[in-house]
C-alpha cells in the first residue's frame, strides 16, 4: 500500500482472537504502528491457531498489561494520552469496571478515537460467528468451516469507523458483528456458482483454473482463443457431465498445464488464473 493519508498515530490494540487484531492489521498496512496489549495470560489465539496468530499480528509491537493491577491501568492511561486510536473487544461493561472504560480514556485524550467491538448492539449475548451468520441468513450460502464472513465482515468496519474517528476528532464508536456481518447479506447473483460454463473452476494439468467469462465479448474470446467457437452459445449452459458443451472445455483445460493456460490467458487478455496454493504474506516487522 501507498503512504497513509491519515496522521500516523499509534493503534492500541486491545482485542483479541480473529476481527479485532484482523483491523488492527488492517490499520497496520495504512501506516499506523500498532501496539497490542495482550493480558498477562496472552491472546488464545495465540495457543489454539499459532500461524493464524502469527499472520495477524505481524508488524506488532506487542506488551504484557495487566489491567486488574494499578501499574497496568497506569500504563494503558500514559498509552491513551499519546494515541489516536484504541479497539477494545471486551465484554460490556469490563473495561469500566476496571476503571479504564472510554469515559475514563476519553478525559485523558478528547482525541482518541475508541472503537469497541462487540457482538450485539443492544444486548451483551456472547456469540461468535457462526451465530452471527446463522441470524443473518447467510450459513448456508458461505463456506463457514474454511472462512469467518461475519468476523471479516467485522474488522473492515473496525478499520472503517476507526478512519472516520479520525475524521471526525475523536470519541466513542461501537462496532455490532450481528450487524457488520447483514451488509453482506446481499441477494444470490445467479450463475456465479460454478454452474455455468463461463464462469467455473476446471480441472488441468498440475492444478485447476479459474474461468471468469461472464460478458459475452470474453466469452467470444474465450471461445475464439481456444478453438472452441461452436461453444460460443453455451455461455450459460449447465456445467454438468451430461451436457456435450461441458466435456468439450473439460477436455481442452485437462490436456494443458496450468501454469500455461495463465500466461496464455494473460497474454490473450481472458479472465482467467490458475488456483494458486494458499501463501499468507505478512507485513514488514516494524
Amino acid at each position: 500500500m501507498g503512504p497513509s493519508a491519515f496522521p500516523p498515530g499509534r493503534v492500541l490494540d486491545l482485542t483479541r482472537f480473529l476481527p479485532g487484531p484482523l483491523a488492527g492489521r488492517f490499520l497496520l498496512r495504512l501506516g499506523f504502528p500498532v501496539l497490542k496489549l495482550e493480558p498477562p495470560g496472552g491472546d488464545p489465539l495465540s495457543s489454539l491457531a499459532p500461524e493464524a496468530y502469527r499472520f495477524l499480528n505481524a508488524g506488532k509491537r506487542v506488551e504484557v498489561l495487566d489491567l486488574k493491577g494499578e501499574a497496568g491501568r497506569k500504563r494503558l492511561l500514559a498509552l491513551a494520552r499519546e494515541s489516536a486510536l484504541l479497539l477494545d473487544s471486551n465484554r460490556p461493561g469490563v473495561m469500566e469496571r476496571l476503571g479504564v472504560g472510554p469515559e475514563v480514556l476519553l478525559r485523558e485524550n478528547p482525541r482518541l478515537v475508541y472503537v469497541r467491538l462487540r457482538g450485539y448492539p443492544d444486548r451483551p449475548d456472547p456469540g461468535h460467528d457462526l451465530t452471527y451468520l446463522a441470524e443473518a441468513g447467510l450459513l448456508g450460502r458461505f463456506p463457514w468451516r474454511a472462512f469467518q464472513f461475519a468476523d471479516l465482515a467485522g474488522a473492515l468496519a473496525v478499520a472503517l469507523i476507526a478512519l472516520k474517528g479520525l475524521l471526525l476528532g475523536g470519541g466513542l464508536y461501537e462496532v455490532a458483528l450481528s450487524e457488520a456481518v447483514k451488509e453482506l447479506a446481499y441477494p444470490e447473483i445467479p450463475f456465479l456458482d460454478g454452474s455455468v460454463l463461463c464462469y467455473g473452476v476446471y480441472p488441468a494439468k498440475g492444478g485447476e483454473v479459474a474461468l471468469a467469462a461472464l460478458e459475452p465479448h470474453l466469452w467470444a474470446l474465450f471461445c475464439e482463443r481456444a478453438g472452441l467457437s461452436e461453444l460460443l452459445g453455451a455461455a450459460f449452459s449447465p456445467a454438468c457431465p451430461e451436457n456435450p458443451a461441458y466435456q468439450k472445455i473439460c477436455a481442452f483445460f485437462r490436456d494443458r498445464e496450468a501454469e500455461a493456460l495463465e500466461a496464455w490467458a494473460k497474454a490473450e487478455g481472458l479472465p482467467l488464473r490458475r488456483v494458486a496454493p494458499f501463501a499468507v504474506e505478512n507485513p514488514p516487522d516494524p
